[in-house]
Protein backbone atom coordinates (compact mmCIF):
# COMPACT_ATOMS: atom_id res chain seq x y z
CA UNK A 1 0.00 0.00 0.00
CA UNK A 2 1.30 3.53 -1.18
CA UNK A 3 1.27 6.32 0.99
CA UNK A 4 1.21 10.31 0.47
CA UNK A 5 2.40 12.90 2.91
CA UNK A 6 1.36 16.53 3.06
CA UNK A 7 1.72 19.36 5.15
CA UNK A 8 -0.91 20.81 7.32
CA UNK A 9 -0.15 23.80 5.54
CA UNK A 10 -1.07 22.36 2.36
CA UNK A 11 -4.09 20.36 3.44
CA UNK A 12 -5.59 23.62 4.63
CA UNK A 13 -4.81 25.62 1.46
CA UNK A 14 -7.06 22.54 -0.67
CA UNK A 15 -9.67 22.96 2.07
CA UNK A 16 -9.51 26.42 0.98
CA UNK A 17 -9.50 26.03 -1.97
CA UNK A 18 -12.76 23.96 -1.97
CA UNK A 19 -14.15 26.16 0.13
CA UNK A 20 -13.82 29.08 -2.13
CA UNK A 21 -14.90 27.38 -5.46
CA UNK A 22 -17.98 25.20 -3.47
CA UNK A 23 -18.58 27.00 -0.36
CA UNK A 24 -20.16 24.73 2.62
CA UNK A 25 -21.39 22.08 -0.53
CA UNK A 26 -17.75 20.50 -0.27
CA UNK A 27 -18.07 19.52 3.50
CA UNK A 28 -19.98 16.64 2.26
CA UNK A 29 -17.43 15.72 -0.67
CA UNK A 30 -15.11 15.98 2.93
CA UNK A 31 -17.47 13.21 4.55
CA UNK A 32 -17.40 11.46 1.87
CA UNK A 33 -14.32 11.30 1.42
CA UNK A 34 -13.69 10.32 5.16
CA UNK A 35 -16.31 7.67 4.52
CA UNK A 36 -13.85 5.76 1.68
CA UNK A 37 -10.83 6.23 4.07
CA UNK A 38 -12.62 4.91 6.78
CA UNK A 39 -13.92 1.88 4.77
CA UNK A 40 -10.49 0.75 4.48
CA UNK A 41 -9.71 1.15 7.85
CA UNK A 42 -12.23 -0.96 8.97
CA UNK A 43 -11.67 -3.71 6.70
CA UNK A 44 -8.29 -3.66 8.10
CA UNK A 45 -9.34 -3.20 11.62
CA UNK A 46 -11.76 -6.55 11.21
CA UNK A 47 -8.77 -8.13 9.64
CA UNK A 48 -6.39 -8.07 12.59
CA UNK A 49 -8.86 -10.06 14.72
CA UNK A 50 -7.30 -7.69 17.89
CA UNK A 51 -9.31 -5.34 19.43
CA UNK A 52 -11.18 -3.57 16.78
CA UNK A 53 -12.31 0.00 17.81
CA UNK A 54 -8.20 0.26 18.75
CA UNK A 55 -7.29 -1.41 15.75
CA UNK A 56 -8.92 1.95 13.78
CA UNK A 57 -7.92 4.42 16.34
CA UNK A 58 -4.22 3.38 15.81
CA UNK A 59 -5.14 3.70 11.94
CA UNK A 60 -6.30 6.69 11.90
CA UNK A 61 -4.12 8.26 14.42
CA UNK A 62 -1.07 6.62 12.34
CA UNK A 63 -1.96 7.93 8.89
CA UNK A 64 -2.15 11.76 10.57
CA UNK A 65 -5.76 12.47 11.01
CA UNK A 66 -5.50 13.01 14.42
CA UNK A 67 -2.66 13.25 17.25
CA UNK A 68 -4.89 11.14 19.96
CA UNK A 69 -8.36 8.98 19.66
CA UNK A 70 -10.31 7.49 22.34
CA UNK A 71 -13.58 5.16 21.95
CA UNK A 72 -15.91 4.98 24.27
CA UNK A 73 -19.48 3.30 23.28
CA UNK A 74 -21.05 5.15 20.93
CA UNK A 75 -18.66 7.96 21.97
CA UNK A 76 -15.38 9.33 20.24
CA UNK A 77 -12.83 12.10 21.57
CA UNK A 78 -9.85 13.22 19.39
CA UNK A 79 -7.28 15.95 19.73
CA UNK A 80 -4.51 17.26 17.65
CA UNK A 81 -7.12 16.71 14.45
CA UNK A 82 -5.51 17.30 10.91
CA UNK A 83 -8.87 19.06 9.55
CA UNK A 84 -9.08 21.68 12.53
CA UNK A 85 -8.78 25.34 11.73
CA UNK A 86 -8.43 28.58 14.02
CA UNK A 87 -10.60 30.21 10.92
CA UNK A 88 -13.40 28.26 11.19
CA UNK A 89 -16.85 29.14 12.38
CA UNK A 90 -18.24 25.73 12.32
CA UNK A 91 -17.52 22.15 13.27
CA UNK A 92 -14.81 21.13 10.48
CA UNK A 93 -13.90 17.30 11.49
CA UNK A 94 -15.89 16.38 8.19
CA UNK A 95 -13.25 13.56 7.16
CA UNK A 96 -12.99 12.00 10.30
CA UNK A 97 -16.45 11.84 11.24
CA UNK A 98 -16.78 9.91 7.71
CA UNK A 99 -14.25 7.67 8.99
CA UNK A 100 -15.79 7.01 12.15
CA UNK A 101 -19.55 6.25 10.58
CA UNK A 102 -17.80 3.72 8.11
CA UNK A 103 -16.18 2.00 11.11
CA UNK A 104 -18.79 1.82 13.08
CA UNK A 105 -21.37 0.86 10.35
CA UNK A 106 -18.79 -1.96 9.77
CA UNK A 107 -18.50 -3.21 13.10
CA UNK A 108 -22.30 -2.67 14.30
CA UNK A 109 -23.85 -3.66 10.39
CA UNK A 110 -26.17 -0.98 10.89
CA UNK A 111 -27.13 2.31 9.37
CA UNK A 112 -25.27 5.08 11.84
CA UNK A 113 -25.12 9.10 12.14
CA UNK A 114 -22.03 10.66 12.74
CA UNK A 115 -22.26 14.17 14.90
CA UNK A 116 -19.40 16.29 15.53
CA UNK A 117 -20.77 17.68 19.33
CA UNK A 118 -17.67 19.36 20.20
CA UNK A 119 -14.43 20.73 17.87
CA UNK A 120 -10.95 21.83 18.41
CA UNK A 121 -11.55 24.44 15.52
CA UNK A 122 -13.98 26.20 17.99
CA UNK A 123 -11.79 26.51 21.07
CA UNK A 124 -13.05 23.11 22.35
CA UNK A 125 -10.10 20.96 24.27
CA UNK A 126 -10.63 17.84 22.04
CA UNK A 127 -13.25 17.40 18.82
CA UNK A 128 -16.35 14.89 20.53
CA UNK A 129 -18.14 12.44 18.40
CA UNK A 130 -21.62 10.98 18.76
CA UNK A 131 -22.48 7.93 16.87
CA UNK A 132 -26.22 7.33 16.67
CA UNK A 133 -28.07 4.55 14.84
CA UNK A 134 -30.21 6.17 12.32
CA UNK A 135 -33.98 4.50 12.96
CA UNK A 136 -35.40 5.85 9.04
CA UNK A 137 -34.45 7.70 6.13
CA UNK A 138 -35.96 10.81 7.46
CA UNK A 139 -33.56 11.12 10.31
CA UNK A 140 -30.31 11.56 8.26
CA UNK A 141 -29.37 14.56 9.86
CA UNK A 142 -25.76 14.76 10.22
CA UNK A 143 -24.33 12.12 8.42
CA UNK A 144 -24.11 13.92 4.88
Amino acid sequence: MKFVRISKMEFDKIRGLYESVMSHACHGLFFREGFAFGEIIAQIARADGGDYYMTAGRLIKGRGWVETIEFDGMSVMATGSMEASEEATDVTCHRIRGMLKAVYEMESKKNMVCFEDECQSLGAESCKFRMVEMKSKENEGGSD
